[in-house]
């Protein structure tokens, strides 16, 4: 089997680079769901569903109606998934778009 090995951000913050990070956590999938996320099973469903495309999770769903304020939370995933390299950064600009679109990969 090919490793599945994340660690997973939050952060308050426009960018990886700046953003002070909130919580971390680990995600492993391979060869079973594993890691201090709280809800491994779900991420990894999740993550397979999507064939690893970090893009795809973080949509925010249809009919969100959110404030168009400036409050930027950013997610990163690093490490491999399937055994490839992940190196993913994602910038919500509020808290509202943050939680209509992070997903259960982002969710703890």
């Amino acid at each position: 089997y090919a490793p599945s090995a994340l660690v997973l951000t939050i952060g308050q913050g426009d960018s990886a680079a700046t953003a002070g990070v909130q919580r971390a956590v680990t995600l492993t999938c391979t060869p079973k769901a594993a890691g201090s996320h709280p809800n491994t099973s779900g991420a990894c469903a999740q993550l397979r569903l999507s064939n690893g495309d970090f893009d795809k999770l973080v949509k925010i769903k249809d009919g969100t109606m959110c404030t168009r304020e400036w409050n930027p939370s950013t997610v990163t995933a690093e490490g491999v998934w399937e055994g490839r390299r992940v190196s993913f950064e994602h910038t919500f600009a509020n808290p509202c778009e943050m939680k209509a679109g992070k997903g259960t990969v982002f969710e703890f």
